[in-house]
């Protein structure tokens, strides 16, 4: 009797191996599916971070452009403001440049924006400090216009005071220079005649004929004066002709600053306070006198003290 091989054993169950079949295929779905949900989990956060990255980057240029646009802002307000950022320059452009570095980098970690960030806040510190400088510039600004100001209101007042001054000492001047000047007194016009005797010497005589006239006297007092110092005293006597001339071709200055001819000039010793009797000059003319009436003016620093007429037949 033959043996049949191809008849199942008996015992063996083949929902065994069915079983063990579906196990493995759930096993592999489950760690498939699981596998996934990993997979996109990390895409999702992968996607996050790049995001988040992205975020804050475009924060950190949005600040850091601020920080520029105010840094301008700031270099604008003066040129003394201008001139205390220069020298904080280098400082600034330091940080400019790591900051511009990190941010020019659009694979930039985490770590490096943080470096950023911290850098445009130092920016800002720097900023919050160089405009409390240029605050404190202003005050100053303002302290030294109001002071330079004041200084001005000051400087004219004095000068205003002293222009008073000048005009009340030229008018004490002016006082004391017309208080100074002498007055004439006793004014004496005579006609000499200078006529010789036998013996040939010459013999004054007085006379009223222009045809026998040689000179004419002139003599007068300065009365006393408490004001005018003592000292030579410069008398001009200015005589005029019957044509109305003064008869000189000398000159003397007036107070009011004209030059005016004279005849003759007497230095005249003088003190204070007292009276000088006597004093007597001569003029006698170029040609022979004339007649008519001649006229003598007297004057002292400028100013005319004393006036005689005598007429000539």
């Amino acid at each position: 009797m033959e043996n049949n091989t191809n008849e199942p054993r008996k015992g063996f169950n083949t929902n065994i191996i069915y079983i063990g079949i579906i196990a493995v295929l759930a096993a592999v779905s489950i760690y498939l599916f699981v596998t996934k949900n990993k997979t996109e989990n990390q895409n999702e956060e992968l996607t996050t971070q790049v995001e988040t990255t992205t975020t804050d980057l475009g924060e950190l240029e949005t600040e850091y452009n601020a920080a520029l646009a105010r840094l301008d802002q700031m270099k604008s307000e003066s040129v003394q403001m201008d001139s205390l950022l220069n020298s904080k320059n280098d400082e600034v452009e330091e940080l400019k440049s790591r900051i511009k570095t990190i941010l020019s980098d659009k694979n930039a970690t985490k770590s490096q924006l943080a470096e950023a960030n911290k850098l445009i806040n130092e920016l800002k510190s720097k900023m919050n400090s160089y405009q409390e400088q240029i605050t404190a510039l202003k005050q100053e600004n303002v302290q030294l216009t109001e002071d330079k100001k004041n200084l001005i209101e000051e400087k004219n007042q004095v000068i205003d005071e002293k222009n008073a001054l000048t005009e009340d000492k030229k008018v004490l001047e002016k006082t004391v220079e017309v208080g100074s000047v002498l007055h004439a007194s006793g004014i004496k016009m005579d006609v000499i005649n200078m006529k010789k005797n036998l013996l040939g010497k010459e013999k004054e005589k007085e006379t009223e004929k222009a045809k026998k006239a040689d000179l004419i006297r002139i003599s007068f007092d300065l009365d006393d004066n408490r004001i005018s110092e003592s000292g030579e005293k410069i008398i001009y006597v200015c005589v005029y002709g019957p044509d109305g001339k003064v008869a000189g071709n000398s000159s003397f200055k007036m107070v009011d600053g004209n030059e005016k001819k004279y005849s003759v000039a007497k230095t005249v010793p003088y003190k204070q306070g007292e009276k000088v009797h006597g004093v007597s000059t001569e003029w006698k003319p170029s040609t022979d006198f004339t007649r008519g009436n001649y006229k003598v003016e007297i004057y002292h620093m400028g100013y005319k003290i004393g006036s005689e007429t005598v007429s000539l037949k």
